[in-house]
This record gives structure tokens, C-alpha cells and sequence, in this order.
């Protein structure tokens, strides 16, 4: 019987294992079916916005996808310069041996010429001692199979160097076909934009007074704090591996999501008014990665009025960070993402005219200065 309940424990760990798998899959099944329940409480919100606002959205959504799709474009292009450097670096290490191999045969071959048959006879037959004998027959066979070595050397050489021209055409016709394709989604890119700035203006048009301009501030407040208030009434908490370091041991020690000068004072007001900042915003050059400040799972990735492409990462424990204005968002809704893993590209999505990233750490919903989080 012991040797039974041995094994029984040492399975007891697989079990447990499998048995947090299956419940982690079934509340990411819950998280998604959430997240598309309180996406269609949003979308009947913004269809009473104005039509300025759904443009804006609508082209900002469409920017964020080419910028990702742009950006992985650009991954694409690096990793094959990569290798195409490497084949390159490969084909000039064959040819520089292929040189002192060519060199290495020529001595060989004018050493054999001078040598001369006709005098190596005639000094094997001139030796009187048969252990020098020995040692000249011994001698001319090393040196015959010296230069058959170095023959055959030379053949595998040769035959190296014609592999690798096919697969550096290939790869450079690839990287051209890349370079291309980087071309044209960088041209729809300018498109978009110009159609933003069109939208921005009819925004502008509206949003004429300081009055309308504050209240606009205020709805979009209210937007993100719906957001966040469906998230914690909503979507359940995800069990995080227990080899994470828990968020709250992270205090004074986790990294900025952007390396930029912060442009706010936390808490302090806005524009003048009542509505106060919960977060930090961060100038910033579009296009720079926006990283995580830790491990979690995203629970938002999608375009918010006044946020813009906004993506919100739960790191457990009722921890969040946000993250809006962004360019692009490059990891998706019920994705584990690792502490420094690029989530996002900078931008200045929600309407901004200058490129940056607003940035906020909450606790159970309420915001927490960043500045006593990150380093």
C-alpha cells in the first residue's frame, strides 16, 4: 500500500495542474463572453454621439489596425534582413576559405612539379638505408593524401557556396516583396491620417466653446470610468501563476510603460476645471513600443471617446494599468502579457494633437499615483 500512496502524491501536483487549466480556459471563456456583453452596452452609448465623434473613432480604429499591421510588417522586414545578413556573412567566410584552400592546393601542386617524378625514383632508389626508405615512402604518402584531403575540402567548399546562392536570391526577393508591401501600408497610413485631421477639425467645430470643451472632458471621464466600473463588477478576477511576483511587492519597482517626460502633476485639475487628473500622460515619438509595468492578462483592447485605443492589463489581486492614446494595439483581449512585453504603439489617438501616452495604475477602481509605482 505505501508504494501506492507514493505514487498517488506524486501525482496529486499533475491534477491540481490540470485542474487549474481547465479553470483558468473556463474563465477566460466567461471574460470574453463579458467583454462582448459590455461592448454592446458601449456601442448603443456612442450611437447617440455626434457624427464628428464616430468619424473620429471610426478612422482612429482604422489607423490603429494599419499601424499594427504596419508594425508587424516592419518585425517581418528586420528578421529577414537578419538572415539575409547571416547568409551573406556565410557566403564571404566560404569564399575567404575557399581562397586559402585554392592557395593551399597551388603550393601543394608546384611543390609536386618541382619534386618531379623521374627525381622522387631516383632518391628512393639512391637510399642506402632502409629506414630512411621507409620514412621517404611515408613521407609521399602524406603528402598524396594531404592534397586528396584538401581536393575533397575544396569540392564541399565549392558546393557550400552554390547552395547559398539560391537562398540569398530567395530571401533578397523576399525582403524586396517585404520592403514593398511596408511601401504601400506606410501610403494608407498617410491617407488616414489626413482623414483624421479632417475629422479633428469638424471635432474642433463643435467643441467651439470652453463650456462644450469641459463637458466633452466630463463625458469622456465618465466613459472610462464606466469601463472600469464594468471590468470590476464584471470580468473575473484570472488566477495568476503563482511563479509571477504579485503586483502589490512591485511598489517603487516596476518600469515606466514609456521612456518621456511626464506632462501632469497626478491629481492635479484639467484645463482648469473640476475634472482632475487620475494618471500620468507621457510625451512620447509615435510609433515607440508601449510596454506592460508587469505580468497579467489584458482585459480591453478596443477604441474609447476621449481614450482613444485604449488597452487595460489586470495584473490580479484587483490590480489595473491603462493605457490610451495609443497608435496601434498589438496584443488582444484575454492575452497573458509579460512584465516589459510591447502591448502597444505610441500615438495620439481620442483626438490628441501631440503623440503620448496617458497612463493610470488603479486599485479595486480607484486610480493610484503611478509615480509611487514605477521607477
Amino acid at each position: 500500500m505505501r508504494p501506492l500512496a507514493l505514487i498517488l502524491l506524486g501525482l496529486l501536483p499533475l491534477w491540481a495542474q490540470a485542474a487549474d487549466e481547465t479553470a483558468t480556459r473556463e474563465q477566460l471563456k466567461q471574460l470574453s463572453q463579458q467583454i462582448h456583453s459590455l461592448k454592446k452596452q458601449l456601442g448603443s452609448t456612442r450611437e447617440q454621439r455626434s457624427r464628428a465623434a464616430r468619424e473620429l473613432r471610426d478612422v482612429e480604429t482604422e489607423i490603429g489596425k494599419l499601424a499594427a499591421r504596419l508594425h508587424h510588417t516592419r518585425r517581418q522586414r528586420d528578421q529577414q534582413q537578419g538572415k539575409l545578413n547571416k547568409l551573406q556573412g556565410e557566403q564571404a567566410e566560404l569564399r575567404r576559405r575557399q581562397e586559402q584552400q585554392k592557395a593551399l592546393i597551388a603550393e601543394q601542386i608546384r611543390s609536386a612539379y618541382t619534386l618531379g617524378r623521374e627525381r622522387q625514383i631516383k632518391m628512393l632508389l639512391n637510399q642506402q638505408d632502409p629506414q630512411s626508405l621507409s620514412r621517404l615512402i611515408s613521407y609521399y604518402d602524406y603528402f598524396n593524401s594531404a592534397r586528396s584531403q584538401q581536393l575533397e575540402s575544396y569540392r564541399q567548399t565549392l558546393s557550400a557556396l552554390n547552395a547559398l546562392i539560391p537562398a540569398i536570391a530567395d530571401e533578397s526577393r523576399a525582403l524586396s516583396d517585404t520592403e514593398q508591401r511596408l511601401k504601400q501600408q506606410s501610403q494608407q497610413l498617410e491617407v488616414q491620417k489626413q482623414r483624421r485631421q479632417r475629422s479633428l477639425a469638424k471635432l474642433d467645430s463643435e467643441l467651439s466653446s470652453q463650456q462644450s470643451n469641459l463637458g466633452s472632458l466630463d463625458k469622456e471621464r465618465k466613459d472610462l470610468e464606466g469601463i472600469l466600473a464594468a471590468i470590476e463588477r464584471e470580468i473575473t478576477s484570472i488566477a495568476i501563476p503563482a511563479s509571477y511576483r504579485p503586483f502589490k511587492e512591485m511598489r517603487g519597482k516596476l518600469p515606466w510603460p514609456v521612456a518621456g517626460k511626464r506632462l501632469n502633476n497626478y491629481n492635479a485639475p484639467r484645463q482648469g476645471s473640476a475634472v482632475r487628473w487620475q494618471g500620468v500622460q507621457i510625451a512620447g515619438e509615435e510609433g515607440s513600443p508601449v510596454r506592460s509595468i508587469h505580468n497579467g492578462r489584458v482585459v480591453y483592447a478596443d477604441w474609447l471617446r476621449g481614450a482613444g485605443l485604449l488597452i487595460i492589463v489586470d495584473h490580479g489581486n484587483d490590480y489595473l494599468s491603462l493605457y490610451a492614446h495609443n497608435q496601434s494595439l498589438l496584443r488582444q483581449e484575454g492575452d497573458w502579457v509579460r512584465g516589459g512585453e510591447a502591448i502597444a504603439t505610441l500615438g495620439n489617438s481620442g483626438g490628441q494633437r501631440q503623440s503620448g501616452l496617458y497612463f493610470e495604475i488603479r486599485y479595486k477602481g480607484r486610480p493610484s499615483n503611478p509615480a509611487i509605482w514605477c521607477r
